[in-house]
């Protein structure tokens, strides 16, 4: 009779204890760093925006985000280490998404649009071209005319060989036929600025909030922004689109990825917690110093808007031969 109860006490305990097992798995997650890989050089804005956000998490929620820069191949290296991670929701990729759906149609990298899966979407840049501040140069028609005058000695520079900028210019470009503006290729927006202020190069191509600091400092003068209309935090730079047409706005939504069979709970738990630190004021006034907004989107929008950029670059490449 002993040996009955003490079986059936086990019995009835295990049942307890298995209902909650998979409940208390889940509560856990993360329960150990996470890895967020940027496929460009340290120090632009996509690195900026991820230590921010790790130094919310590691304070907030105690959770480590190492994050890895991982500059070159237009991104490629850094996605398909992203596409090839363990799908358990500890590995995570935060590209341009022009740019991560550009460098896949263009040439074989391992990995398509299918191999990831939306999380969330932090912040949205817009594109911007600066010379130095004592330039002759003082607006992109200044820049066309000095590439005509000095044929290939006149140049611009982006973050990567199929950066969101270089496709944009690409675009601008057409309109321009015969002029020779040959493009530099750098790893990173910051290595662009460095560039720029080293003279290495005429003009740079990068997002505002790699070159606000050198605007304020009175080293550069931004030419073009990709907006619709001036930006308050630079009322003197003109749009590309007041300068040549409504129709050369160009965004650049940036956000989380995950590898494709990453567990849908560990998305959205992730997906919450980028809510939550978006949502902070402290890390939204930590974003806005920087020049960066926070623009959060869903794990399902996300998705969304990756297969329209997807779909939009491909037109894109096909449009500008550079397929």
């Amino acid at each position: 009779m002993k040996k009955l109860t003490r079986l059936l006490c086990a019995a009835l305990a295990l049942c307890v204890l298995l209902p909650l097992s998979p409940r208390l798995a889940q509560a856990a997650y993360p329960d150990r760093p996470v890895t967020i890989i940027i496929p460009f050089g340290p120090g632009g804005a996509v690195d900026i925006a991820a230590r921010i956000l790790a130094e919310y998490f590691q304070t907030k929620h105690n959770i480590t985000l190492n994050i890895v820069c991982k500059g070159g191949g237009a991104g490629a290296p850094a996605m398909l280490d992203v596409a090839k991670a363990r799908p358990d929701g500890y590995t995570f990729g935060f590209p341009a998404l022009t740019t991560f759906s550009t460098t896949p149609q263009v040439k074989k990298t391992g990995y398509s649009l299918k191999d990831f899966q939306g999380v969330a979407q932090i912040t949205n840049m817009w594109l911007s071209l600066a010379v130095n501040a004592d330039s002759p140069i003082k607006d992109f028609k200044g820049l066309i005319e000095a590439a005509k005058a000095n044929p290939g000695k006149v140049n611009y520079a982006t973050h990567g060989a199929l950066s969101s900028q270089r496709l944009f210019m690409s675009g601008i470009l057409k309109a321009f036929p015969g002029v020779d503006l040959p493009h530099v290729a750098y790893t990173s927006g910051h290595d662009v600025s460095t560039a720029l202020l080293g003279r290495h190069i005429t003009s740079g191509f990068g997002v505002t909030t790699n070159q606000k600091p050198y605007v304020l400092s009175g080293d550069f003068r931004i030419i073009g922004v990709a907006s619709p209309q001036r930006l308050p935090e630079f009322p003197d730079a003109p749009t590309f689109a007041e300068q040549l047409g409504p129709e050369y706005t160009f965004p650049s939504p940036h956000g989380l990825v995950a590898p494709k069979r990453v567990p849908h709970d560990r998305v959205i738990v992730m997906q919450d917690l980028l809510k939550a630190a978006l949502a902070d004021p402290d890390v939204q006034a930590k974003f806005a110093k920087a020049g960066l907004s926070t623009d959060f989107m869903p794990a399902d929008q996300f998705q969304q808007e990756m297969e329209k950029v997807w779909n939009t670059v491909g037109v894109l490449l096909k449009e500008n031969n550079l397929k």
